[in-house]
């Protein structure tokens, strides 16, 4: 019996054990005799209870993919809805999208996934906080797995769609060479120890640039994503290296935190990059805060993501094992480009020129 078949039968069970409480007096012999109909009896009871079980497991419905990002905390995952949302329209599915408030809740997502279950979800693509959280669960499903974003192991799902973090943040650190020749001190403003597509970023940069001569990496600095600890973050490192050369954030939070703090303090004297995108960033390369930041296009990431899941549900069977999703330094130079507003602004809600 598939899992989803099996909530159904926890559902329906419910619904048995009700309908024998209610019908039966809660006696010891009635019980068993109602038990006896529903289990083959050609009673009245009998064929109620097939026909709910059937309308349970069999019913014509339109595919239903769970959709789980590592929180809602932030715009980026607004846009992973909207390219989601398009893709499973063109499909004539439908996308369940539901998410935590912050992006360290694995117990959370866990419940998350649950909770899906129980309504009934023919796909799930997840981009998971905490993989050791929901391993053991997503690995006991039988509906397609697709990891988005995050660093689920290949064992417990279908397919896994992402930016090269490593790449991309290695990218990074080039453009900071390429400011900078003469080399200096940098800071890395990170969210949380344990999540490793965030450690996939920290060491794509701190490798990149541990390899050029004249250059210091320090940190990671773990604010967990908050804004508060950020700006508090960025305000000791200032004030505690009168030599800081520039700091690379790895995250939509620790960006905003830290330039929040820049801006303040009128340093535009650091090289300044973080990674994801908002109204807010754009603004902030605008203004000159900001050199510039990663953008994944979250539209595509997840416009791809229920591609694939489409596809598993389909019938497709060989995947890649990782399927990578285009990501671009969005700097002062390019940012009005009318291909990089598009990626900046997928809810066409920015008016961006």
């Amino acid at each position: 019996m598939s899992r989803m078949k099996k909530w159904n039968a926890m559902i329906l069970a419910g619904m048995m054990a009700a309908a024998m409480v209610t019908g039966c007096g809660g006696s010891r012999s009635s019980n068993t005799t109602s038990t006896a109909a529903s289990a083959g009896d050609k009673g009245e009871d009998g064929a109620k209870t097939e026909a709910l079980k059937e309308e349970l497991v069999s019913s014509d419905k339109t595919m239903t993919i769970g959709l789980i990002p590592q929180s809602t905390l932030f715009v980026f995952y607004d846009y992973v809805q909207k390219g989601a949302n398009d893709a499973a329209a063109e499909a004539g599915y439908r996308i369940n999208y539901q998410g935590t408030t912050t992006d360290t809740d694995g117990t959370g997502q866990r419940k998350i996934v649950e909770d899906m279950l129980v309504t009934g979800i023919d796909a799930l693509a997840i981009s998971a906080t905490n993989a050791d959280a929901v391993n053991d669960l997503l690995k006991s499903l039988d509906i397609p797995v697709i990891a988005w974003d995050c660093g689920l192991d290949s064992s417990v799902c279908t397919t896994s769609v992402s930016v090269d973090h490593y790449k991309a943040a290695g990218a990074v650190a080039d453009y900071v060479m390429e400011k900078c020749p003469d080399g200096g001190t940098f800071a890395v403003i990170s969210t949380n120890a344990g999540n490793a597509v965030i450690q996939q970023r920290e060491k794509g940069f701190m490798d990149k640039l541990g390899e050029a001569e004249g250059f210091t990496c320090i940190g990671p600095f773990y604010t967990d994503g908050d804004l508060e600890k950020t700006a508090n973050t960025t305000q000791d490192l200032l004030m505690e290296n009168a030599d800081l050369k520039g700091i690379f954030m790895v995250n939509e939070g620790t960006t905003e935190g830290a330039c929040q703090v820049l801006k303040n303090e009128g340093r535009d004297d650091l090289v300044v990059f973080g990674y994801d995108t908002s109204e807010s960033l754009v603004n902030y390369v605008y203004d000159g805060v900001l050199d510039g930041m990663v953008s994944q296009n979250p539209y595509g990431l997840g416009y791809n993501s229920v591609k694939q899941a489409i596809a598993a549900i389909e019938g497709q069977r060989d995947f890649e094992e990782f399927i990578e999703n285009d990501y671009v330094l969005v700097t002062s130079d390019n940012i009005h480009d009318p291909d990089i507003i598009k990626i900046l602004d997928p809810l066409g809600t920015m008016n961006l020129k």
